[in-house]
């Protein structure tokens, strides 16, 4: 009897150590962005392990991810705009979910030839001038959009990211 109860544990501890071991290599695995990261471009690439698809979403509870097919590879890169945003990978299990910050990222090119202001950074700003009669609020630039401009030399241009 006492034989009997131990090949059964053994057994057990067999079959957990397998299930076990299984989880543990099959698991998705993420690389980067590593979480809490703050990243300061546009572009993300995702590196992980053993998943087929990311899940990307500005929300924890994933209600309406970006859903990216990657069962050929092992990173997939996407344009994103500024904010804070979560994801996570799905393989034969899915992983925990990790967060990262895409980065504001203000610019103003003044191009004197064309006599224009360009926002290019990537979020919309606001735009005011500054004489010697004083400041006044000028315009609002979305991203990569150009604005005529009278050039003297007493004005100055100020770029503000528009909250």
């Amino acid at each position: 009897m006492k034989t009997k109860i131990l090949i059964f544990i053994g057994l057990q501890v067999l079959l957990l150590g397998g299930i076990f071991l299984f989880v543990y290599l099959s698991a998705p695995k993420l690389e980067y962005p590593v979480n809490g990261e703050v990243i300061n471009e546009d572009f993300v690439q995702f590196k992980f392990k053993n998943a087929n698809v990311i899940l990307v979403d500005d929300n924890e509870e994933f209600s309406s991810p970006k859903m990216l097919n990657v069962s050929d590879s092992n990173f997939v890169g996407i344009g994103m705009t500024p904010g804070k945003y979560y994801w996570k990978a799905v393989g034969n299990i899915e992983s925990f979910s990790r967060e990262f910050v895409i980065g504001s990222k203000v610019g103003l090119e003044l191009n004197k030839e064309e006599s224009t202001l360009k926002n290019v950074g990537n979020v919309e700003i606001n735009v005011s001038e500054k004489r010697s009669s004083g400041i006044s609020g000028l315009v609002i630039l979305d991203v990569e959009v150009e604005y005529p401009v009278n050039l003297t030399n007493d004005t100055i241009y100020r770029g503000e990211q528009n909250e």
